[in-house]
């Protein structure tokens, strides 16, 4: 095997291990090997292929040595902030009403705080951990609409091939609301990381998301319209979802590109 391959071949058998993955697992206990095939596919990389993990350097490009902490509250208030708002706007357009969670809301809470970490960190660890550096090549913005088609086409097989994702809903609708939201959350989770040099405020950004949709749609508001609400407009990457991310990851891409300018 290679010990040391160009960042260039490296992103590419990369992309084309886990997309390989990604077509050949969707339907496998539920779609959990697809969920962790990014993790899976890095060590895979660093191990066995280019054997940059046996050195601490090869590591070190993940962004796991340092948390990041300044990119949490910008984390949070980009995902779980815009989820709630989403919530709100729903509401207030008179296409739900909150209603009061059930008894059983804090045993979904709490396995949503243990499995969404790992889940989040899963994915993560590949597309801002392993790759994003990769593909620094290309220039930032261009390195992160790369990872944003990339993560499509990873969810694509989970999402045309079984019923247990994005099933509802007219199709052509749901599929580009659902890569729109993708490639912003591509900017915005590439932002964090690019601006705290950290893979931390990603993960939880992308916990945050995950956690937050879920239980606010399952217990903080009740609806007649189910597809409108969690498909179309306030569930994983509904429109009002999209809309929030754009302008949060718009929000980090001006700042970031003035302090770059500032510092020059």
């Amino acid at each position: 095997m290679y010990r040391q391959l160009p960042d260039r071949v490296a992103a590419a058998a990369y992309v084309v291990l886990v997309l390989s993955i990604s077509l050949g697992t969707a339907g496998i206990a539920g779609g959990l090997l697809l969920a962790v095939s990014p993790a899976l596919v890095t060590l895979l990389m660093l191990v066995v292929v280019s054997r940059e993990g046996w050195t601490r350097d090869g590591w070190a490009r993940l962004g796991l040595g340092r948390l990041g902490l300044r990119g949490w509250p910008g984390a949070l208030a980009a995902t779980l902030g815009v989820n709630v708002l989403a919530v709100a706007a729903v509401v207030a357009a008179g296409c739900a009403r909150y209603s009061a969670p059930d008894g059983g809301w804090w045993q979904d809470l709490l396995a949503l705080c243990v499995s969404g970490p790992i889940l989040a960190f899963a994915e993560e660890l590949g597309w801002r951990g392993y790759l994003q550096p990769r593909l620094s090549f290309l220039g930032e913005r261009a390195a992160m609409l790369v990872i944003g088609l990339v993560w499509f086409a990873w969810h694509l097989p989970y999402i045309l091939l079984t019923p247990y994702y994005h099933a509802d809903g007219n199709r052509a609708v749901v599929l580009a609301l659902f890569g729109g939201s993708v490639i912003a959350f591509s900017f915005l989770f590439g932002y964090l990381r690019a601006v705290s040099r950290s893979l931390w405020p990603a993960v939880l950004g992308h916990f945050a998301h995950n956690a937050s949709f879920a239980w606010l749609a399952a217990y903080a508001i009740s609806t007649d319209r189910p597809v409108v609400v969690n498909e179309y407009l306030a569930g994983d990457t509904g429109l009002f979802v999209l809309v929030g991310t754009v302008a949060c990851a718009t929000a980090m891409g001006v700042r970031r590109r003035a302090a770059t300018s500032a510092r020059r």
